[in-house]
């Protein structure tokens, strides 16, 4: 995933575990930003995975049917990314780097009663891997925050989805929200509930 600060250790003899391992759940913002900068189809790098209403899991198809979430495509022979770039053996970096979804560019910082921190589990590095005083705190204070207005935007977007679904009477496809998700301007007030990108990690390691 690669950190927007300085990581020293962490990143620097990166094999891309995390972009193998990690299982990313992505905003709306993270598709429109990954469709426009890499000039692909959200279909190209994202797919559905079924959910629970208890996970806070966002999407549905069909009136009362089951919620989806928006997750990063893995690739079936190397497990990475869609975006991973394998550059030698042992050694792999983010083919999208500039536009990578703001939980990576955060990584593997996470705010603490208001400081930065490291997350306390990470697949890369050892106990000494992550430098704070070497990394670049506001930029991830400030990236962590964006996330944080992302998913706000994103929840909003996930209510009037789900209330255009349950109001029409009938099911919508994968390319249906596609569209929605290209096409429709998500506001200024992007209210509700935002979804905590601590306490709900937007990364968990796939199974």
């Amino acid at each position: 995933m690669t950190g927007g600060g300085a990581n020293l250790a962490g990143c620097a003899d990166c094999e891309g575990r995390c972009c193998r391992e990690y299982n990313v759940a992505v905003t709306v913002a993270d598709v429109r930003r990954l469709a426009s900068g890499m000039a692909l189809h959200p279909r190209e790098f994202v797919y559905l995975k079924e959910g629970k209403e208890e996970d806070n899991s966002d999407f549905r198809f069909r009136p009362g049917g089951p919620l989806y979430d928006l997750h990063l495509l893995h690739r079936p022979v190397t497990k990475g990314c869609v975006f991973l770039m394998e550059i030698a053996p042992g050694k792999a970096r983010c083919g999208a780097y500039v536009h990578r979804p703001m939980v990576c560019a955060t990584f593997p910082a996470a705010l603490d009663q208001g400081s930065v921190g490291i997350r306390e589990k990470t697949l890369c590095g050892g106990p000494d891997s992550w430098n704070l005083a070497a990394m670049d705190l506001v930029a991830y204070r400030r990236d962590i925050m964006r996330n944080r207005a992302a998913w706000r935007e994103h929840l909003d977007l996930v209510k009037r989805w789900n209330a255009e679904v349950d109001a029409g009477g009938r099911a919508r496809t994968h390319e249906d929200l596609y569209e929605f998700i290209l096409v429709t301007d998500p506001g200024k007030d992007a209210t509700g509930p935002g979804k905590d990108t601590e306490a709900v990690p937007a990364e968990t390691a796939s199974s």
